[in-house]
């Protein structure tokens, strides 16, 4: 069932596990070379290029931007077509999402709050929202965007996502009413993530653009990153799950089976003690996989980035864990509270059996954009602190402590000149007393 098996006995195992890890976050040099025609051809023709790529590659028959927006008016009828017990679903999960971030932007110094050299923040004014719309609807990404930006401030969100031959996806719009998002466009892929970060004739330039995308979406963010900011260069998805022999391979198995179902590229990993564990999982998801709509899906994640660990104990899977940097851990062992605390590197830690990682990805709170492909190493989830930026802040007064003023003066003097910036120098002694 898994593409890839390893026990940590087998003399190449180190080896192994750096090509296994590689091997998945290997990027295609014709995507490359594909995205970057793409930037190219929206940054010279603007409008006009978005709507030829968009035209391209999700067959569609559009004439100008306005084509491809989506009217207050859509965004509410999507709304009233979906049932009412979907759309309250999505107003609970909004709500807690919002409240998660509402306190976290609390927990967050504001301003300089009285002391002459400090901080001052203030929130982006303009962020676009990807949402991926291929092979998949991702309502729930509209919240978990959303929820975060809109609590720490954000005055213009707009957001767009692929419809492919031009079918307007309305779990996506009725997430954005709920979220109360009134711009929305229907372009998807590169040229969405080209035409917001460059700006076209009709298209507004936005500072930010956050959410997840497909290969291309990624390597667009990529290769625009410094001319608009980005949250992630977001890969395919990806758990590892920690179990010992004392662990339910029936939840395990479905753990697993739940994010290998998002698409072929995702990653599901499953490190264990026990190889007859490992075989009573294999035995679920072989007995489960073919009830499921999107089977063939799981299985080509399994083949191809799915894998088994066996490992002699904890410690060895600790150390795993961390070299993946997984984007989601779900650790189902023994005392995984305290295994948890020796975790470094993992975009999202759930643990214990009862905190499944299904509802991370809808209802507790913390986004569910998370570092994917080793990121969680040096990055972290999407929060109200992606939609933040500050401005060191001084304001000094030589009456207060004229001492302690004049120390700064001198110390600045030897620093300047010693570094051959003269000006700098005698700019900081002409303040002398």
């Amino acid at each position: 069932m898994f593409g890839n098996t390893f026990d940590i006995k087998n003399p190449n195992f180190d080896e192994s596990l750096k090509s296994f890890i590689n091997n998945k976050n290997t990027i295609d040099s014709r995507i490359r070379s594909d995205v970057e025609s793409i930037i190219k051809k929206i940054r010279l023709e603007g409008d006009m290029g978005v709507v030829s790529t968009t035209n391209e590659f999700d067959q569609r028959n559009v004439t100008s931007i306005e084509d491809l927006k989506i009217t207050e008016e859509q965004i509410f009828e999507s709304s009233q077509k979906i049932d009412k017990e979907i759309m309250d679903a999505l107003r609970f999960s909004f709500e807690r999402i919002s409240n998660f971030h509402e306190k976290s932007f609390k927990d967050l110094p504001k301003q300089a709050d009285g002391f002459q050299i400090g901080r001052v923040s203030r929130a982006i004014e303009d962020v676009l929202m990807y949402i991926p719309g291929g092979k998949a609807s991702y309502p729930s990404t509209v919240l978990m965007c959303a929820g975060p930006a809109k609590s720490a401030g954000v005055t213009s969100l707009v957001l767009t996502s692929p419809c492919p031959n031009g079918t307007i996806n309305e779990l996506t719009l009725a997430a954005a009413h709920v979220a109360g998002i009134k711009e929305v466009y229907s372009i998807g892929g590169a040229q969405a993530v080209a035409a917001f970060g460059l700006g076209t004739e009709s298209i507004p330039r936005v500072q930010k653009i956050v959410g997840p995308g497909n290969q291309y979406v990624a390597e667009a963010k990529r290769q625009l990153f410094g001319e608009v900011g980005i949250d992630s260069i977001a890969g395919p998805s990806e758990i590892v799950v920690v179990a010992d022999d004392n662990s339910n391979p029936i939840t395990v198995a479905w753990d697993l089976m739940a994010q290998a179902e998002h698409d072929e590229e995702a990653s599901s990993v499953l490190i264990s003690f026990s190889e007859n564990f490992i075989k009573q999982v294999i035995r679920v998801i072989k007995n489960e996989i073919s009830q499921l709509s999107r089977s063939y899906i799981i299985k080509e994640s399994f083949k191809k980035n799915g894998a088994s660990f066996l490992v002699e104990n904890i410690s060895q899977a600790i150390d795993i864990v961390n070299q993946i940097a997984p984007e989601h851990l779900h650790l189902v062992t023994e005392n995984a509270e305290e295994v948890a605390k020796k975790i470094t590197r993992s975009g999202l830690i759930l643990v214990g059996e009862d905190s499944a990682n299904s509802l991370s990805d809808y209802v507790l709170g913390p986004s569910h954009v998370l570092p994917t492909g080793g990121a969680s190493s040096f990055g972290s989830p999407l929060s109200v602190e992606d939609f933040i930026v500050s401005s060191s802040y001084v304001r000094l007064d030589s009456s207060q402590d004229l001492k302690f003023y004049q120390q700064l003066l001198d110390t600045t003097i030897i620093l300047a000149n010693a570094e051959g910036l003269n000006a700098h120098a005698i700019a900081a002694q002409k303040r002398k007393k």
